[in-house]
């Protein structure tokens, strides 16, 4: 008889408990389709939904749906003058620029430079030269953090040239913001690069070998002002060759798991007059192919229209071109498209067209050919364009976000 109603006691406590946890599912996937804004303001609420919200599996589900539905950030100046900086971001379902005021902008030299955004943390180079002051900048949660300096500076050798990348390692869970230095030299002396890696989760600066550096990549030198593309965790930059490998161009690639360098060879068959852009097109990396001109003479005909050129996911180090697959061609004519700038949602082209009177943007579809264009500023203007996303990943260490586990599971 006992045994019956303990039995019968234990069936209660679990039909229970199982509303209880249904409705702490059923709360945390519906708030995790909020914005924000809305999101930190029901914090508040309780202690439960505070560490609920600030929780690691809270914040990844967040930003896995907010990654889908990306806003676009804009960095313009006027042209002539290179004053009048401003920073705004075109939302994703209104399409209606918002000016964003950059809460530390008063203490510094200069208009910062945008690294990169990911995961919804900017990585702004705030210094005068050289890359050398960081600071990153959550815009959902107005969070920012200054960064400790590099340990790699001019104090044996003058500064050539500075290269950055910042991006997300899943594999370690962490942030990196790279930089790859070039030294000046005289002429009998070989060119020297060197490189370092900023660790989110030890918020500290390591120095990469740099004997391995020369032996993966050889002797060359990034162009200042790339924005590194990310594909499969690994950063990518259009290097010059010097030295032995002068007159040669190719992709420098840093694999954020690993922490190595290496070199892939680009396409060798790009006629005279004919400009590439390095991009991210569906998880690959791609080559946008156009004239320097609306229309320019190449292979004994005409050209006047966009090529993009993708890499194959298997492709070798110093692989020869038959890993680049041309994917598309567009017409300019037809579509009235211009300067391929980037791309957005890593499906749509990303087109600059320089008018009289304005610049307007053109996000251009491939697949369907549909295009949308959208005015952005004064022709006086010149503009930069990264994704962003809405993310509740805060500016803070690792360690930092550790909540014990009888917080997380509070049911208010």
């Amino acid at each position: 008889m006992k045994s019956k109603r303990r039995s019968t006691e234990s069936m209660a406590n679990n039909s229970t408990a199982s509303p209880t946890l249904r409705s702490h599912d059923i709360i945390k996937d519906i708030i995790s389709r909020l914005p924000v804004k809305s999101i930190k303001r029901f914090e508040s609420v309780c202690k439960a939904w505070y560490f609920l919200f600030n929780s690691t599996e809270f914040i990844s589900i967040h930003l896995g749906r907010s990654s889908d539905h990306p806003s676009l950030l804009i960095r313009r100046f006027h042209n002539p003058t290179g004053s009048n900086f401003s920073l705004s971001l075109i939302d994703n379902r209104t399409s209606t620029p918002r000016e964003m005021r950059i809460p530390f902008l008063g203490s510094l030299i200069r208009y910062p430079k945008i690294i990169a955004s990911c995961n919804g943390i900017i990585c702004f180079d705030i210094s005068p030269c050289y890359a050398s002051a960081f600071v990153l900048w959550n815009i959902s949660t107005r969070r920012f953090r200054g960064l400790p300096r590099p340990r790699i500076n001019d104090a044996h050798k003058p500064i050539w040239m500075v290269a950055t990348g910042f991006g997300y390692n899943r594999q370690s869970s962490d942030f990196k913001l790279v930089r790859i230095v070039n030294f000046q030299c005289k002429e009998d002396e070989s060119p020297v690069v060197r490189a370092e890696v900023y660790l989110w989760s030890t918020s500290s600066w390591r120095v990469l070998d740099g004997r391995m550096i020369e032996e993966r990549i050889g002797f060359c030198v990034i162009p200042e002002g790339q924005q590194a593309v990310t594909v499969d965790e690994s950063m990518h930059w259009v290097a010059n060759g010097v030295g032995k490998l002068a007159n040669h161009k190719f992709i420098v690639s840093f694999n954020m798991g690993n922490e190595e360098f290496r070199r892939v060879q680009l396409l060798d068959f790009i006629p005279s007059g004919i400009c590439a852009k390095f991009v991210r097109f569906n998880e690959s990396l791609a080559l946008a192919l156009y004239p320097a001109m609306p229309v320019y003479p190449g292979y004994g005909r005409p050209i006047n229209r966009i090529e993009l050129w993708t890499l194959d996911k298997d492709y070798p180090t110093d692989g020869d071109c038959k890993y680049w697959t041309k994917l598309h061609a567009m017409d300019l004519n037809s579509s009235g498209l211009g300067t391929p700038i980037g791309v957005y949602n890593d499906s749509e082209l990303l087109v600059k067209r320089v008018e009289v009177h304005c610049v307007t943007l053109s996000f251009f579809d491939p697949y369907n050919k549909s295009i949308k264009t959208l005015p952005i500023c004064s022709s006086d203007y010149t503009c930069e364009f990264y994704s962003y996303v809405d993310s509740l990943v805060p500016v803070v260490n690792a360690e930092e976000l550790e909540v014990e586990e009888a917080q997380k599971s509070e049911i208010c």
